[in-house]
């Protein structure tokens, strides 16, 4: 695969390069229409970050290419007049895990399986701190930046959870299941109400407040 900066330079002059670079991350963000490029395929990433496959046109000749244009990495040419798959990008699957310290404290403890029925538990009784991922990823995708990850990392803090991949969620399952066979538990305990699982959690009812 060859550079598509070096491609780029070989095939359109100098005094129109600058030109050619701006209509296409035009195009490509989304906050332009240069009448010498036409979209074949876009992707919006999230309300700043965009990639399109394309075809422009310099003198009468026509080049595809691909771009990214955000707050990423800048205004990035991926590739220029090579036949290459567009790649849409994959949106992180996001998920709430126990926060470290008590996955720790119940895989030395061999009380995995007893923590795993506390984590379903809390999710299924408080739908509003289930629902912190959507939320999260939402906000992720319509307005990027530290305010919305604090804010939702601080609510998931609230319940004792930290916010993973959906991917690291199910490997700290895994790990769970494995530290030990589950001991036989009370009805009252596996399937508690709100206010009795912050103990478990190593807080108290006071942390379990709604979520906005």
């Amino acid at each position: 695969m060859s550079d598509p900066y070096e491609a780029f330079a070989r095939d359109v002059p100098e005094h129109l390069r600058e030109d050619a670079m701006t209509a296409m991350a035009e195009a490509t963000g989304g906050y332009g229409k240069p009448d010498n490029v036409h979209l074949l395929d876009h992707d919006r990433i999230d309300a700043i970050n965009c990639r399109a496959h394309g075809i422009i046109t310099i003198e009468g000749r026509e080049f595809v290419f691909q771009m990214q244009d955000g707050n990423w990495n800048g205004t990035e040419l991926l590739s220029w007049d090579e036949d290459k798959p567009f790649e849409r990008h994959e949106p992180t699957r996001w998920a709430l895990q126990p926060k470290r310290q008590l996955i720790d404290e119940a895989v030395i403890g061999l009380k995995g399986p007893f923590l795993l029925l506390k984590w379903d538990a809390m999710l299924k009784n408080l739908p509003r701190v289930a629902e912190i991922p959507g939320k999260y990823s939402y906000d992720r995708f319509v307005q990027p930046g530290i305010v919305s990850e604090r804010h939702w990392k601080a609510e998931a803090a609230k319940h004792h959870f930290d916010i993973v991949t959906e991917d690291t969620a199910q490997e700290t399952r895994a790990l769970l299941a494995r530290s030990t066979t589950p001991l036989p538990l009370p009805p009252s305990e596996v399937s508690p109400t709100s206010a009795s699982l912050a103990p478990a959690f190593g807080g108290d009812a006071a942390h379990q407040g709604e979520t906005r």
